[in-house]
């Protein structure tokens, strides 16, 4: 696949989906200059050294469990969007992957496309929360109520979506040891290791004035159909919790997705 093809099957999703924001440059410390190159080339983006300016940027992540950037300058604006490439298989074209999924990130104010290893390293209900409240400031106990829901979908969709593993059912030693042995193991395999988080958020003007952000969050697990209560045991998916703290929740894809909202 040429890289005019590419930015034309780019810039044809962009217009599909609707598009929300307008990246200026890609930003990786942790992928070699060269495939840094070759890919800013391919998706027409310049790369950049270090987030700048107010123009959103992209960052690819590397994901080899070495270079999961901390800096939390990496997490605010200007960045937007955070991204592992695909390593691509078979007859697929990396790159071309790539492009789809900028195109996805354009979509949305924030997008977040890792896999369960790379975003197992990183508290990412903090960071998108950081991101959130630099663009709409966010204080006291609603901050804290957010980051704990952003912090339980998050850890739904990659521990008990993504990886399979089952919540604790009681607090005791043996339960722990199980839970933790069960972690470990999962991540340990290849397969679920490589399986995807999606995470996109968007914000709109609300009627009284209050902006009302809408974050998906969409896992590869085999889902779940949620009971007449939604949590159960020492641990679980959590979604009474959630639903006590956002504004509107709704499960969906098998319990693959969720979706919250919350006025800001």
């Amino acid at each position: 696949m040429t890289d005019g093809t590419i930015q034309g099957t780019t810039e044809e999703a962009m217009q599909a989906t609707g598009c929300r924001t307008r990246f200026a440059g890609l930003l990786a410390p942790g992928l070699p200059a060269d495939r840094l190159g070759r890919l800013a080339l391919a998706l027409r983006l310049p790369p950049v050294q270090a987030p700048a300016g107010p123009a959103p940027l992209a960052v690819l992540l590397a994901g080899d469990g070495s270079a999961v950037p901390d800096s939390d300058t990496l997490w605010l604006p200007p960045v937007a969007a955070w991204i592992e490439p695909p390593a691509g298989t078979g007859a697929s074209d990396p790159t071309a992957q790539l492009a789809a999924l900028v195109a996805d990130a354009a979509a949305s104010d924030l997008y977040l496309n890792l896999t369960t290893a790379t975003a197992h390293d990183l508290q990412l209900g903090g960071r998108l929360l950081a991101a959130l409240s630099a663009r709409h400031p966010l204080e006291g106990d609603r901050r804290d109520d957010l980051e704990l829901a952003l912090h339980e979908a998050v850890s739904n969709a990659l521990v008990h979506g993504n990886l399979g593993v089952a919540g604790m059912k009681e607090l005791s030693a043996k339960e722990l040891e199980r839970f933790s042995r069960d972690l470990g193991d999962r991540l340990a395999d290849p397969v679920l290791a490589g399986r995807r988080i999606v995470v996109t958020l968007r914000i709109d003007p609300a009627e009284n004035g209050r902006p009302l952000a809408t974050v998906e969050i969409t896992d590869e697990g085999a889902g779940f159909t949620p009971g007449p209560r939604a949590s159960s045991g020492a641990s679980g998916r959590g979604l009474e919790l959630i639903g006590s703290i956002v504004d509107g929740l709704a499960i969906e894809d098998g319990g693959r997705r969720i979706r919250l909202r919350f006025r800001l």
